[in-house]
């Protein structure tokens, strides 16, 4: 009978990807160690700080000495905290010089430690000239030379392609500059990233997140002008995603170009402040002109969306009458996220009119709405969704007032007719449900009632969903969310398969 060691590569890769112990089984043999390898040693975190500073300062020393074989199987790196004087678990620096009542070992091992980052970081990063992705978050307490070195490292890697600058603070002359032809970029809108000189360096860059910034400097506001700005003329990116977090958008000469093969856009953090409401706000002139100069409002820039004929398949925004127009009038997206879902008038539009236009095609559907209304799950949207036959992803709110007062039901009868409509959808493996709060809480803000009633009504859909079976594997949700709270399909002593968290 043909063993284990008589299949192909690619399916002992598949199997040892779905074991708990790959590391174990490449000391099984030679074979075996060759192909689990690569897959095991494919991403590496390096993160020293005071609470582990053995484990840290060991991995460096076996990169820097080449004692271990890891390097040339890195594809991804993670690196996080070099500060071996900060302690992530206490949230504090262990102090340089001596105090009354200090830890004396610990500060000398700290001092030990800082030693040894410096003398082993550089030939440790320089072995790991393989990574194609980089992933970095310059934790607060990383000393000024490691973030200068971090920034060069990443300049000099050959096949990056794919970056991820997750926290940068404001320090001068990291050379993130140098950084080129990627293909992927994740940053915080921050002033001081030199984001567009890493746009321009990358000709083939597809996919961008633009994350909302950390800081707020005085008279600066980023637009999508000045990320795009230093990209050579005549020369257009082929962005294939992009998400804006921060910024003011305007659709133009300068900015279509760059997105005429956009397959996907989020919009969630759009800077637009209507004329009659900048008063309140107490605007700088520098502000205002930049909004008037780079900024549009959301009808604006849909109705250029779907002028221009940008073919997108995923959108991502704040629920309003532009973007619903926009997805009126389009066909085929396989992608609706909607946030801060409000008013009735536009749940209505978006039920009629714009499901049944993408329900052949529609894969994932978000709908985040805080108070109780047309947008939550109800009567009035159920044959609606059941028409989404392609629908593996749906997340709704649940308002427990509205679904009372409509279908007459408690909590456990709302449950079941959600899942008896989930059973009905046939590639449906996510199911996340949300607590909206009742009218009457509207300008309740964040006080005891509003988080009274948001916690006692998710309380309620978790003791609800766990209760509820038995679930059968064949039609039900593979994974349930209440929130964040993950529920997923579990058998037990009696059998009975139900979901538990």
């Amino acid at each position: 009978m043909p063993g284990f060691l008589s299949l192909a590569n690619e399916l002992i890769t598949n199997i040892a990807n779905e074991l708990d112990t790959r590391k174990g089984l490449r000391g099984t043999c030679r074979r075996i160690n060759a192909v689990v390898s690569p897959r095991v040693f494919s991403y590496i975190i390096i993160d020293i700080h005071a609470d582990r500073l053995d484990v840290g300062i060991s991995q460096l020393e076996a990169l820097a000495t080449k004692a271990t074989c890891v390097a040339e199987y890195v594809r991804t790196i993670d690196i996080r905290h070099l500060s071996p004087n900060y302690s992530p678990s206490d949230r504090k620096f262990i102090q340089d010089e001596p105090q009354v009542g200090s830890d004396e070992p610990k500060r000398l091992k700290v001092g030990w430690a800082q030693e040894k980052m410096r003398e082993l970081l550089p030939e440790a990063l320089s072995t790991l000239k393989g990574a194609r992705t980089a992933i970095w978050k310059m934790c607060c307490g990383n000393p000024y030379w490691a973030s200068v070195l971090v920034s060069e490292f990443l300049g000099t890697l050959p096949a990056l392609d794919t970056l991820h600058l997750m926290e940068v603070l404001a320090q001068p002359k990291l050379r993130l500059d140098r950084i080129s032809n990627l293909t992927k970029l994740t940053v915080r809108n921050d002033p001081h990233v030199p984001i567009a000189e890493i746009i321009a360096n990358s000709p083939h860059l597809t996919h961008l997140d633009l994350l909302p910034s950390n800081w707020r400097v005085a008279g600066y506001t980023a637009t999508l002008h000045s990320t795009l700005k230093k990209v050579p003329r005549g020369r257009p990116l082929r962005l294939e995603h992009l998400r804006i977090g921060d910024s003011c958008v305007r659709l133009d000469h300068e900015t279509l170009p760059h997105l005429r093969h956009l397959r996907s856009l989020e919009l969630k953090y759009m800077l637009y402040i209507p004329v009659n409401e900048r008063q309140t706000y107490r605007l700088r002139k520098g502000v205002l002109s930049t909004l008037d100069r780079f900024g549009s409002s959301p009808r604006e820039l849909w109705g250029i969306v779907g002028r221009e004929g940008i073919p997108l398949e995923a959108v991502v925004a704040p629920a309003d009458d532009g973007v619903i127009d926009y997805l009126a009038s389009v066909t085929g997206i396989k992608k609706i996220c909607l946030l801060r879902a409000d008013t009735d008038a536009l749940a209505n539009r978006f039920f009629t009119q714009v499901v049944p236009r993408h329900s052949e095609t529609l894969v994932t559907l978000s709908i985040s709405a805080d108070f109780e209304g047309l947008w939550c799950f109800g009567k009035h949207n159920v044959d609606i969704l059941l028409k989404c036959t392609q629908l593996s992803e749906l997340s709704i709110a649940v308002g427990t007032s509205t679904a009372n007062k409509e279908m007459e039901m408690t909590m456990d009868g709302i449950v079941s007719r959600i899942m008896g409509m989930a059973t009905q959808m046939p590639n449906l493996c996510r199911l996340q449900l949300f607590s909206a709060a009742p009218e009457m809480l509207r300008n309740a803000g964040s006080g005891n009632s509003a988080t009274w009633h948001d916690e006692s009504t998710r309380e309620a859909l978790c003791k609800s969903i766990t209760s509820f079976g038995p679930i059968d594997p064949a039609i039900h949700p593979n994974l349930v969310m209440v929130g964040w709270r993950k529920f997923r399909q579990q058998r037990g002593a009696d059998g009975v398969i139900k979901y538990v968290q």
